[in-house]
C-alpha cells in the first residue's frame, strides 16, 4: 500500500469533527489523521441557550477520545500561519507541523455585538440572563428585546432564548414583561425559507413575543436606536454576537477575515490547503452546513487517494432543531433559489439522529456516545 498521507484538521468544532470522521470512513488507511485543537473538548454550543433554564445540560466530548476512535493524533494548540509552499503550519506556541492536505476548519471569532446591549455568546454568559430573570419577579424590567445584529452571526438561538425567557415568565404568572425580537432579517428564521418562517412567527406570537423587522443600531437610555433613525423603548436587550473571520497569516481572506473556498472546499490560489466551517466566507453560519462542507472536502480527498467514491459539490440544506420551551420544532430547507419551495417544519424528527447538531457521520457519532457506546481505537498524542 502507498504510504498514507498526512492530513492535519486545524480546528476543534462541528467541521474538524466531521472532517475526521469523514475521512476515516472514506479514505480508511490512505490517511493518517492529525488534529490540532486549541482546547481539550469538542462544545455543542447549540445547547447553550438552555444554560439559563436548566443545569447540567452542556454537551461536551473529550477531543481525546475521539481521536482514539479515528486513529488519529492530537496536538493541542492553536493555528497561527500556514506555509503553503514548505507545507507546514505554525502554531501560536511557535511549534511548526508539517502536512501533505491541510484542513482549516477554525471557526470564526467574536468581534461584538450591539453597543448597550448585554451579549449572550452562549453558557459563559447564562449568569447574566439568570439575574434579569430573577430580577424579573420585582417588575424591575418592564420590557426585554432579544436583538440579532447586523454582520455575520446565527440568529436561531436568540428565538430559542426568547422562547424559553416567555416560557419561564408564564410558569411564574409574570405577564408585566414585553418581549420582542428585533432583527434585519424580513421574517422570523427567514433562512429557513417561507414556510418554517411563518411556524416560527405563530410560536412567537403565541408566545407573546412580538418580532419587528429592523435593524438594531444600539441601546442607550431605555432606547434601542434602529436604522432609518427610528427608535423602541426597551429596558433591556439581549444580543447575539457578531463574528469575524480568522485571518490567518499565509492564507487568503476577505476584508472581514473569512477564507475563500470553492465548491469542493478549496481554499483559493492555495495547492493542498481546504477549508470549512465558519471561518469560510459562505455567509450562513452554522453547525450543520459545516459538517456539509467537511464532507465535500473528505470525499474530494477520498477520491484522490483512491478510494471509489465520486465527490460532490457542497449543496447546502440547513437543518435545525429549535427548541420553543414546550414544543421543538425541526427545521429545514436547501438553501438557494428554491429555498421556499423546500422549506419544511415540523413538530415531528426529520431525521433519525437526536443531536441539535446534524451531520452525515458527527450526528450518529454524538448518539452513540451519548448512548455509552465506546468504539475501539487507538491514538497518539503530542503535547
Amino acid at each position: 500500500m502507498p504510504h498514507s498521507q498526512r492530513v492535519v484538521v486545524a480546528g476543534g468544532g462541528p467541521a474538524a469533527i466531521e472532517s475526521l470522521l469523514a475521512l476515516r470512513e472514506l479514505a480508511g488507511d490512505r490517511v493518517a489523521l492529525e488534529l490540532i485543537a486549541p482546547d481539550p473538548e469538542l462544545v455543542v454550543r447549540a445547547y447553550e441557550v438552555l444554560a439559563p433554564f436548566h443545569e447540567g445540560r452542556e454537551h461536551r466530548y473529550p477531543l481525546r477520545r475521539i481521536a482514539a476512535d479515528v486513529r488519529a493524533e492530537v496536538v493541542r494548540g492553536a493555528l497561527a500561519a500556514v506555509d503553503p509552499g514548505a507545507r507546514t503550519v505554525t502554531l501560536h506556541s511557535g511549534a511548526e507541523r508539517s502536512y501533505d492536505r491541510l484542513i482549516v476548519a477554525v471557526g470564526a471569532r467574536p468581534i461584538g455585538t450591539i453597543a448597550g446591549a448585554i451579549a449572550f455568546r452562549g453558557a459563559q454568559d447564562a449568569a447574566k440572563v439568570k439575574a434579569l430573570l430573577i430580577e424579573s419577579h420585582s417588575g424591575r424590567h418592564r420590557s426585554v428585546a432579544f436583538v440579532v445584529p447586523g454582520g455575520h452571526t446565527w440568529p436561531l438561538p436568540l428565538y430559542e432564548l426568547a422562547l424559553h425567557t416567555s416560557l419561564w415568565l408564564d410558569e411564574r404568572g409574570i405577564s408585566s414583561m414585553p418581549l420582542s425580537v428585533i432583527s434585519p432579517e424580513p421574517s422570523p428564521l427567514a433562512s429557513f425559507g417561507a414556510r418554517a418562517s411563518e411556524e416560527v412567527a405563530s410560536l412567537l406570537r403565541a408566545a407573546g413575543i412580538e418580532f419587528v423587522s429592523a435593524q438594531p443600531i444600539r441601546h442607550e437610555l431605555g432606547k434601542l436606536l434602529l436604522a432609518g433613525g427610528r427608535a423602541r423603548m426597551v429596558d433591556v436587550a439581549i444580543a447575539m454576537v457578531r463574528l469575524g473571520g480568522p485571518r490567518i497569516h499565509g492564507l487568503p481572506s476577505d476584508h472581514d477575515g473569512f477564507v475563500p473556498v470553492d465548491e469542493l472546499g478549496r481554499v483559493e490560489g492555495v495547492d493542498g490547503v481546504f477549508a470549512a466551517g465558519d471561518a469560510i466566507t459562505y455567509p450562513v453560519k452554522q453547525g450543520g452546513l459545516a459538517t456539509q462542507q467537511a464532507d465535500a472536502i473528505a470525499e474530494l480527498l477520498a477520491a484522490e487517494l483512491g478510494a471509489e467514491i465520486v465527490p460532490s459539490r457542497f449543496r447546502p440544506v440547513l437543518r435545525a432543531v429549535l427548541y420553543g420551551g414546550r414544543e421543538k420544532r425541526y427545521l429545514q430547507a436547501e438553501l438557494g433559489a428554491g429555498v421556499d419551495q423546500s422549506s419544511i417544519a415540523s413538530a415531528d424528527p426529520l431525521w433519525p439522529e437526536s443531536s441539535k447538531l446534524v451531520g452525515r457521520y458527527l450526528a450518529p457519532y454524538l448518539d452513540a456516545l451519548d448512548e455509552g457506546h465506546r468504539p475501539t481505537g487507538s491514538s497518539t498524542s503530542v503535547p
